[in-house]
């Protein structure tokens, strides 16, 4: 590192000073106790006491930012001259965040250089956008879509990424007050090993990122989001990360209110001085409720969440912060009067608890600065319910674990005409049972989980400067540990949901842990008279160490700028390595079990009850990946930011290259092949089960999905983001951003086609295709958005103007239409074609011409109109209309004539009344 290489022998003294100063209420002249001063550059940071001052310790002469943050007030970003005060106290006023400010600032606004791509979302932005989740404040990124704020249906964060998908989701972090929120312990999935997907019936986030709609925002001091390479601080993440800060100090009780076509909301929020020397306590509550169709109260969501978050400084040098929190949520779709039928019910609740605690030490050495700790645990209990009649039965089932075992529906053991026993689950799986299924029946189910979430960190922060040299360095270690203690999937297994699904304890799964370790130095310089700024750092995970299926990862983390033009241009780039490791649904799947039927009378004609005879053969295979990699994204960047005065343009083109992707699928290892011997009636027995002798030997093949590193996530794009400041004249600020886009996702695995079994259930060759099946998505979108405030009347005005100029989707791997090789149907074996080869038709899977042709769309304009008026100090309302003309062409698809998509969003209005006391 930089600090390292640098000779001793060159360092120069700086002089050193003890900086005081005081932060008042502009309006009021009053102390505001508690504000966080800080000094970015050195790792210096102070509050301030109870009549308002603050002591920054040994700070280098010279210039740098100071930062002074308090919540509800509008934060102080300033340039900072460090000299000899002689005596004299610098007094900083800080201005109440409302609309009643000459400028209001209700977009998200790009991070200072230096540093990874990042936009901030402020208080006012989130009251101005209404937001009803964490979700919803995203539009506001250059790129991403408006769209009506719903509770509807889970809500993943997805960044730098065109469509939503699992992977995108599953590398986002959300960190709440400095400590990630896990979803690594989430099992509420469907049966992956048969079906090879994650899909529920219920609402459920597992496999992905977060669920955001668990996440109010109503007590969210501001937001930000990092789309570029993180500091090496944050891990287990490859897309980027959302910070959250709640509101932590005093500030008033507030009553807030919520409304719109399908959403009712309400919080309320207060924070509290306790005493002259008690700390500070926070409060808050949030209750919402929405339908997705008023006309059908039984299918809907509901959220509660509570926040308490106490903070307090100890002395001068000690300051600690710590948070408890609740949430419950439920996502129903209840039973329907008119589904008699088949009596559908969905259910997916969650009750959680949270606990987060920071304590900082800070330092006066002239090396160290701070150390600080970071505690956390959340705690959930998840029920999942799914209930449904299912027809058309009418077989046995088993519940039989072990494999080869064969069960029959009769107590007694079975044998064929030769004396030779068939069935053995007396003695292999002597707690198998079986069951005749009627021909219509209630199946249900319900999944419970029990996820804990643990995290711990502690990090020190150092400066020193040698020879002009500033070198601000943070180092740290984290653990982290995800395991979850549910009973898993529920059921009676004699009435199964689905064939080959088993019940298995979650609490029999390891837990997975994670050992990190970072070191980072933020360098500041000038080379030419001009800032020069190097952020370069390493990071290095360990998962599952001690296990027989630990991996480590190291991902090295840099980013530059240099200022060109002094306050008017600056260069900026950056480059590293994030990585996520595997959920738990990955590193230890669930057994893939497969019922053969050797025998069975049930439909015969004239067979009475005490001659029914059923034999079932249980294979089980276990579908652990030993050879699971971890996903890996190369991200890289490089921009320019311009200044003129108060407007300002920034344009970042960006690279991401995820490899190793997790999913479920096949491979030549997940075919299997066995011997199921079928038998046949020799002669009906009065009173007992037939006389059985061997009809025939079936060799049959069987596959299942294990988990696999075979997708790839590339992301390219150009991001821009211009804003012209207020305009005095006007009160009108113009800020126009947006994003080229490219995503291509893709599978470097082979795919495979079988066909069904004859008619003597004779098994096909399997065909196998080339990798690189996908699609690729390609859009450029714009979003012009014009601000009017009138100060003196507390009033804010806004409009955006969306347009998607370009929209388009293509499938990737159009070429793989003929297989390459063949697994035999006799011995498993495999073969690769060579030029010339016949092509049996039976390794042919049919290929829809259609699939070559790009669906494009015609550019899109969409209008939403916001505005936000205070009453004084007292409250304000809020209203909303999206899609303000109504404006909702239907488009023919080109790639399947006579379908058509509406391609805006329905109008939409909403309104929020909030009330301060």
């Amino acid at each position: 590192m930089f600090l390292l290489s640098t000779p001793n022998c060159y360092a120069q003294k700086t002089q050193k000073i003890n900086f005081k100063g005081q932060v008042l209420d502009i309006r009021t002249k009053e102390a505001l106790p508690g504000a966080v001063v800080s000094l970015p550059q050195y790792s210096i940071f102070a509050t301030t006491d109870l009549d308002g001052f603050f002591l920054l310790r040994d700070v280098p002469a010279g210039k740098t930012t100071i930062n002074i943050r308090y919540v509800g007030m509008l934060p102080i970003t300033e340039e900072l001259v460090v000299q000899d005060q002689q005596g004299k106290i610098k007094k900083y006023e800080m201005y109440e965040e409302n609309f009643s400010l000459k400028e209001v600032t209700v977009v998200a606004t790009n991070n200072k250089t230096g540093a990874s791509t990042s936009s901030s979302i402020s208080r006012s932005a989130i009251d101005h956008l209404q937001a009803t989740s964490l979700g919803d404040i995203l539009e506001l990124l250059p790129g991403h879509l408006s769209s009506n704020p719903t509770l509807n249906s889970p809500s993943r964060a997805t960044l730098r990424q065109i469509q939503s998908d699992e992977l995108n989701s599953m590398g986002t972090s959300i960190v709440f007050n400095g400590a990630p929120i896990s979803n690594n312990a989430n099992l509420q999935i469907g049966n992956t090993a048969k079906e090879g997907s994650l899909n529920t019936g219920f609402a459920s986030s597992a496999g992905s990122g977060l669920d955001l709609r668990e996440i109010s925002v109503d007590n969210i001091e501001s937001v930000d989001v990092i789309r570029g390479i993180p500091s090496v601080e944050y891990g287990d993440m490859t897309s980027g990360v959302i910070i959250i800060n709640p509101k932590a100090g005093v500030y008033p009780f507030q009553v807030k209110m919520k409304i719109n076509p399908t959403l009712t909301q309400a919080s309320i929020g207060k924070g509290f001085q306790i005493g002259k020397k008690g700390g500070n306590l926070s409060v808050d509550f949030d209750y919402a409720k929405s339908l997705s169709d008023e006309r059908r109260p039984y299918q809907g969501f509901q959220r509660f969440t509570s926040n308490i978050l106490y903070s307090k400084t100890i002395g001068e040098n000690l300051f600690t912060t710590t948070g408890f929190g609740f949430y419950s949520d439920l996502d129903a779709t209840k039973l329907d009067p008119s589904d008699a039928q088949y009596q559908r019910e969905r259910r997916a609740e969650n009750l959680g608890f949270k606990f987060n605690t920071n304590i900082v030490w800070n330092q006066t050495s002239d090396f160290f600065k701070f150390i600080k700790l970071n505690v956390s645990a959340n705690y959930a209990r998840q029920k999942g319910y799914n209930q449904e009649i299912k027809g058309n039965f009418g077989y046995m089932v088993t519940s039989a674990m072990q494999d080869g075992t064969i069960t029959s529906n009769r107590k007694e053991d079975i044998f064929d005409s030769t004396g030779q026993q068939i069935t053995n689950a007396s003695k292999l799986d002597p707690t198998a049972l079986t069951n005749i299924l009627p021909y219509e029946f209630l199946t249900k189910m319900t999944t419970y989980g029990n996820p804990l979430n643990v995290f711990t960190k502690l990090s020190a922060n150092f400066f020193k400067e040698i020879g002009g040299v500033k070198n601000r360095i943070v180092a740290g270690i984290d653990w982290k540990m995800d395991v979850n203690f549910g009973k898993g999937k529920v059921f009676d297994p004699l009435m199964p949901p689905s064939s080959g699904l088993r019940m298995r304890p979650y609490s029999d799964i390891p837990a997975l842990n994670q050992l990190s370790a970072y070191v980072e130095d933020n360098i500041t310089t000038e080379i030419a008279n001009r800032e020069f700024m190097l952020q370069l750092g390493v990071r290095a995970d360990a998962i599952q160490p001690g296990r027989k299926e630990n991996r480590t990862v190291i991902s090295p983390r840099f980013n530059v700028s240099y200022e060109v033009i002094p306050e008017i241009m600056t260069l900026k780039g950056g480059w590293g390595i994030t990585a996520k490791a595997p959920p738990l649904m990955f590193l230890y799947p669930d057994k893939a079990y497969f019922d053969y039927v050797n025998y069975d009378n049930l439909g015969a004609t004239g067979v009475v009850d005490d001659q029914k005879l059923s034999i079932i053969t249980t294979k089980v295979y276990d579908t652990v990946s030993q050879k699971l990699k971890i996903a890996k994204n190369t991200k890289s960047e490089i921009g320019a930011d311009f200044r003129f005065g108060q407007t300002s343009l920034s344009v970042t083109g960006y690279n991401e290259i995820l490899k190793n992707g997790y999913t479920f699928g096949r491979n030549f290892n997940t075919f299997h092949q066995f011997e199921l011997v079928k038998y046949k009636t020799l002669n009906n027995r009065p009173g007992t089960y037939p006389e059985l002798g061997v009809d025939k030997i079936s060799n049959v093949i069987l596959g299942y999905n294990t988990p696999m590193n075979d997708k790839v996530n590339k992301n390219q794009g150009i991001e821009f983001d211009f804003s012209s400041g207020q305009i005095a004249t006007i009160r009108t600020q113009f800020v126009f951003n947006g994003a080229w886009m490219r995503s291509r996702s893709y599978s470097t695995a082979y795919s495979f086609y079988q066909k069904n079994p004859d008619s003597d259930g004779n098994y096909k060759d399997i065909g196998i295709y080339e990798a690189g099946d996908g699609t690729e998505y390609k859009r450029f979108s714009t979003n012009l958005r014009i601000i009017h405030n009138i100060p003196k009347i507390s009033f804010l005005i806004s409009l955006s103007i969306q347009t998607i100029w370009h929209d388009s989707q293509s499938y990737l791997g159009i070429e793989n239409k003929t297989p390459i090789g063949y697994i035999s149907a006799k011995d498993l074996s495999m073969h690769m074609l060579q030029p010339g080869d016949a092509i049996n038709p039976d390794w042919q899977k049919q290929i829809l011409e259609n699939r070559e042709i790009v669906d494009r769309y015609s550019p899109l304009w969409l209008f939403n109109l916001r505005l936000t008026k205070e009453l004084k100090r007292f409250g304000g309302f809020a209203f909303f209309v999206n899609n303000l003309f109504m404006y909702t062409p239907l488009e023919e698809s080109k790639r399947s004539p006579g379908t058509y998509k509406t391609r805006n969003p329905e109008q939409f209005f909403g309104a929020e009344v909030w009330l301060k006391f």
